[in-house]
Parts: C-alpha cells; sequence; structure tokens
C-alpha cells in the first residue's frame, strides 16, 4: 500500500530545486541527530518522465528553477537518499475538477483544524495546483522518514500546508503548517502509539544501518 502527503502552497513564488534539497537535508539531519544518528545521508532530486510501465527516461533540469513540472502524471520528480535503494516519487496537480473541490469542501465542514484555517486554505486552492509525495509499498525506513521532510520543506518555503488522509501519518493533526507537522512527524514518544511504534522501529532500523521496514 502506498501513502501520500500533499503540499498546497498559498502563492505561485516557488523556490528552487535547490531550496529544496537545502531545506529536505536540514530537516533530515536535525531529525537523526535528536536520535544520535549521524550518518551523511543525502536528499538529490531528479525529473523522470513514465514511457511505459518499465522504463522511465530521465528528463534534463536545472536545480536553480522553480521546482515545478509537469502536471502530466507521465512526469515526477524522483526524491532519492544516498546511497540506499528506493525514493520517493512527486507530482503536482491540477485543482481543477469537482472532486477535489467537493473534497475539500467536506473537510471545510467536517474538519475541525480544516474549518480553523478555511481562509488561508481557499488561497491555497486559488492557486489551481499541490504537490503530491508518495512512499511505495516496500521502501527503507530511510525513504519512510525523508518523504514526510520532503514534503514539510515544500510547505515551509512556500508558507503552506501540509495534508494527508491515507495514514502517511495521524490525520488528526492534518492540515497543518511545516512548523507544527516536523514537531509531531516520526516522533517515538508520539500520543497515538500507531504511529510512535512505527517510528521507533524505523529509527531503530536506521540506526542499526539496516535498509528494511
Amino acid at each position: 500500500m502506498s501513502t501520500t502527503f500533499e503540499v498546497y502552497s498559498p502563492t505561485s513564488v516557488i523556490p528552487s530545486f535547490n531550496d529544496i534539497l537545502l531545506l529536505s537535508n536540514r530537516n533530515l539531519k536535525e531529525k537523526l541527530a535528536k536520535h544520535d544518528i549521524y550518518n551523511d545521508y543525502v536528499i538529490d532530486v531528479c525529473i523522470r518522465k513514465r514511457v511505459t510501465d518499465d522504463f522511465h527516461d530521465y528528463i534534463d533540469f536545472d536545480k536553480s528553477d522553480m521546482a515545478i513540472w509537469s502536471t502530466s502524471d507521465e512526469y515526477y520528480a524522483w526524491f532519492a537518499v544516498s546511497n540506499t535503494p528506493g525514493g520517493c516519487d512527486a507530482y503536482i496537480h491540477k485543482l481543477s475538477d469537482d472532486f477535489e473541490r467537493e473534497r475539500w469542501e467536506e473537510e471545510f465542514e467536517l474538519n475541525e483544524r480544516a474549518k480553523a484555517v478555511e481562509s488561508e486554505l481557499r488561497k491555497c486552492l486559488e492557486t489551481g495546483f499541490y504537490w503530491t509525495f508518495r512512499r511505495s509499498a516496500g521502501q527503507t525506513a530511510i525513504v519512510c522518514l525523508t518523504y514526510g521532510l520532503i514534503a514539510a520543506a515544500f510547505a515551509e518555503l512556500t508558507s503552506g500546508y501540509v495534508f494527508s488522509d491515507d495514514s502517511a501519518w495521524d490525520y488528526s493533526i492534518f492540515p497543518t503548517t511545516a512548523k507544527s507537522f516536523k514537531l509531531h512527524y516520526f516522533d517515538p514518544q508520539y500520543s497515538n502509539p500507531e504511529y510512535a511504534d512505527w517510528a521507533k522501529d524505523c529509527i531503530a532500523i536506521i540506526k542499526d544501518h539496516k535498509l528494511a521496514v
């Protein structure tokens, strides 16, 4: 099963890939240091195009460019961690269909956290796009950690919001700012034992220099 984080931005002024990588790597270093892990992990990114199910081509791009690419599902950004297999695929989606709009109207009606920041979120919806960051099943522990931190970097640099409703992390905190998200994310002492145990297991695997979750 795959899980995703979504990021909604109130601005069309998008940071560069270099800015995203700088903050993502800072987020990762700080998170690991809290658990006395000082491995030299580095997050990097490339842009790919899905040509067939088995072949994905690399697309030329400049990391000083804005971190935005095609809204076609054929194109995606691939964030990987040095010297480890796997990664996180990221997409840009248009906020143009009725399903997406109705989904958020339901969140504003039923989700008190969404209702509390409704005016800010509506500004995000007016931009007409959002990012998703997907962790597919079977990813390594370090990827399970990093894809949320990458999403947080996008949200922080655009003053946006992180959201998930598919168990990427505890739905009860979403939508949330990057600052708040980073306080709760991958905390082994988190109030919900399901997510606390998940964080604890992944951190132990990373500390032991293993890969599997």
